[in-house]
């Protein structure tokens, strides 16, 4: 199994920040937590656009893309670009409890809260053929999004 890990670049390019700062300032500290995760039960790939302006598609099976956010319109590209490849996509990062703006349609998962408290799930439902449109760690199942309301009912809406 092959696993594709990108991390989009900002939209704003205009961005007092640039780039490498971005990077240097924003660490994806979830990110080793999932790599740990996965271990030796596949290949990985990691894809920082912060750092790395050119983006390879590598033949993986399954692209995890981190959604912040300065990044959400990028991450919505990519995952068009890597769903119209054949890959399954899964969006995970801080964002995803709290905007339901994204551009759903070229996703298969969403990881609600932290994506490390989803990923083992999440695997072990593919290897069986039966993976979920939404993982949702326990913290995430009271947390509120930008109109009060619980995450967790309207996330049921996105799934029609």
């Amino acid at each position: 199994m092959k696993i594709a890990f990108v991390i989009p670049k900002e939209d704003d390019q205009h961005n007092p920040l640039n780039q490498r700062s971005q990077g240097r300032i924003f660490p994806p500290v979830g990110l080793a937590r999932m790599v740990g995760i996965v271990g030796k039960q596949a290949d990985v790939s990691l894809n920082d656009e912060r750092l790395d302006h050119t983006h390879t598609v590598n033949n993986a099976q399954i692209t995890i893309i981190f959604v912040n956010s300065y990044n959400q319109q990028r991450a919505c590209d990519l995952a068009r670009h890597y769903h119209d490849i054949g890959c399954l996509v899964v969006l995970t990062g801080p964002m995803l409890s709290h905007s339901l703006e994204l551009d759903h349609s070229a996703v298969d998962c969403l990881f609600i809260g932290a994506g490390e408290d989803n990923l083992a799930d999440f695997l072990a439902d593919y290897r069986s053929g039966k993976t979920r449109r939404f993982y949702r760690s326990e913290k995430s199942k009271t947390t509120s999004n930008q109109n009060g309301r619980i995450f967790e009912n309207t996330a049921l809406s996105l799934a029609s």
